[in-house]
């Protein structure tokens, strides 16, 4: 069998399985699958961006692997999951919005000519928390403008409280900032000279320290990429692509809240080290 750690750590591993549903056993037929084979498979797809009939030896088929995979999708399942994780770990008081494009070729369905980047892609747009944890993904079109993106990840996060959002220049929009001050929210961004001319009122001020966390949600879309599959689309259905995004946000959503939890183990033992 593949060695499963060549893709993951294996607590990520066994994390993962715990999450996913096994495949039920019906009383006629033949012997289901069990579920670490079918994860072993799909695994290869995402990180090495293999094709599905050229997965590597994972104690069954790569047909019973895509079967388990496009079920998991029609059902919603590695939706619900990514859900449930971003609401119950993220924290977005102050968060931030970056979207990045996943270059993929001409398809019908979500896919169109990013004029900035000079390619044709799709577009991913992560609502990240202060570590970097993603709380919310829309998805659109190359030629979508990412200000499309920023009522749909407000409304998708209602219920959850937002101080403070940091963002790029593209940004850019007078009526949705004034929008989220009616709405208490503080867009922190910068500011260029043709953007504003009124001399009177209150002027739009850069907080350089809730800035800083920015980086945050572009080391997450770089994370993103880094999965070989999603480096490239080449899924056609667009259904198929996004349950690939939501598997892998999930890892990283794991990943992110052990490096956390290491952090918070250690720094009291840096901070005894330092007084001593």
């Amino acid at each position: 069998m593949y060695d499963i750690t060549k893709l993951l750590r294996k607590n990520h591993f066994n994390r993962l399985l715990n999450l996913l549903p096994s495949p039920k056993q019906k009383k006629r037929g033949r012997k289901r699958v069990k579920k670490e084979a079918l994860l072993n498979g799909i695994l290869q797809v995402l990180v090495n961006g293999v094709a599905w009939g050229k997965i590597a030896d994972c104690g069954c088929g790569y047909a019973s692997c895509f079967r388990y995979f496009k079920e998991l999708q029609r059902r919603g399942n590695l939706k619900l999951i990514y859900q449930i994780l971003a609401f119950a770990k993220t924290d977005i008081t102050n968060g931030s919005i970056d979207a990045t494009t996943v270059t993929s070729f001409e398809f019908r369905s979500m896919a169109g000519w990013n004029g900035h980047k000079k390619v044709v892609g799709t577009k991913v747009s992560l609502f990240a928390d202060k570590n970097g944890l993603p709380a919310d993904v829309d998805f659109g079109k190359g030629s979508d403008n990412d200000k499309k993106f920023l009522s749909h990840h407000i409304e998708n996060t209602v219920g959850k409280p937002k101080k403070t959002l940091n963002l790029d220049m593209l940004y850019m929009n007078l009526s949705f900032r004034r929008e989220m001050r009616r709405k208490g929210i503080r867009v922190n961004m910068k500011c260029r000279k043709q953007d504003f001319t009124r001399k009177r009122g209150p002027k739009f001020k850069l907080d350089w320290e809730k800035y800083k966390v920015r980086f945050l949600v572009e080391r997450t879309n770089a994370w993103i990429k880094n999965f070989r599959c999603l480096r490239i689309r080449r899924e056609y259905n667009i259904a198929m692509f996004k349950a690939f995004v939501y598997l892998a946000l999930i890892l990283i959503s794991d990943k992110i809240f052990l490096i956390l939890k290491w952090v918070r183990k250690v720094k009291p033992r840096l901070t005894r080290c330092n007084r001593v």
